[in-house]
């Protein structure tokens, strides 16, 4: 398993993911990516998905408070969630 570089600033919890074991919340971001920690399991596990099993309408999240900044693990500085979603911009499709 890959160590983290970066785990979202708010909790797990925040976007509604579980434990899959035990499908407690008692949970946070592991070291690894792609992994939760459970502290009552005491198990790094995938969790289920919550809000990332389907599509994440952004403007609605922001509206309820829920945010996808990010913590730098290795620097600890926090990138905000417009810095990193302009990082590589969809390319628009340019008519003939």
């Amino acid at each position: 398993m890959r160590k983290r570089r970066w785990c979202y600033a708010q909790s797990p919890r925040v976007y509604e993911i579980s434990c899959d074991l035990c499908e407690g919340s008692n949970i946070t971001w592991s070291e690894f990516e792609h992994m939760i920690w459970c502290f009552d399991c005491k198990k790094d596990t995938p969790g289920k998905g919550g809000i990332f099993d389907g599509p994440i309408p952004l403007g609605c999240c922001n509206l309820l408070g829920i945010r996808f900044d990010r913590i730098n693990i290795k620097t600890g500085k926090i990138m905000k969630q417009e810095r990193w979603r302009n990082i590589n911009p969809p390319k628009r499709r340019t008519t003939p």
